[in-house]
């Protein structure tokens, strides 16, 4: 707390994934973050930086001046960034530069660039008509509306109640079922 550390403690156990205690733990330790040019978005665990500007060199420089500082943050209270799972994305109507990958870096490691990234589960893309977005989860609810069918269509029957269960414990798991991407 402050310029004061407490000595070093060997730690034999970890928190279990979907613990209360963990985004506990994360607010506590984020609760001063750096001043950034960049607006932060913080949801549990995950910090988004997000950057306006009118060119793609003004971008790069204040995500990296802006990672420099979240990098020291962080080594201050010896947290550990995964650069391998930090990425970089451009949201912008620039048909030319549709390709254009920014490099922003974290402790001298180039950030990968990922042109639709999923954040909170939803997957922007660089024109924000989140089409790759409404195309993955329309994906989903065609295979669940198969099953569907195949139920309502079978001769051994399912009912009216077992149908609306089905649909209804679907479209619950899929709100509630974390991926990876």
């Amino acid at each position: 707390m402050g310029n004061d550390t407490s000595y070093w403690r060997p730690q034999c156990n970890s928190l279990p994934q979907g613990s209360v205690l963990a985004p506990v733990l994360f607010n506590m330790y984020s609760n001063d973050l750096p001043v950034t040019r960049g607006r932060k978005f913080i949801y549990t665990n995950d910090i988004c930086l997000a950057i306006q500007g009118q060119y793609f060199s003004e971008l790069e420089c204040s995500l990296s001046s802006d990672m420099a500082r979240m990098l020291h943050f962080c080594r201050q209270w010896r947290l550990k960034p995964s650069a391998s799972k930090t990425i970089s994305s451009v949201f912008h109507l620039h048909n030319t530069s549709a390709t254009r990958e920014l490099s922003v870096y974290l402790d001298g490691q180039r950030l990968r660039h990922e042109c639709h990234p999923t954040y909170l589960r939803v997957t922007p893309d660089r024109t924000l008509s989140y089409k790759e977005h409404l195309s993955k989860t329309a994906g989903k609810l065609k295979n669940r509306n198969d099953l569907l069918i195949k139920l309502a269509g079978s001769t051994w029957g399912a009912s009216g109640n077992t149908l609306g269960l089905s649909s209804i414990s679907g479209w619950y798991s899929s709100r509630n079922t974390k991926t990876e991407s």
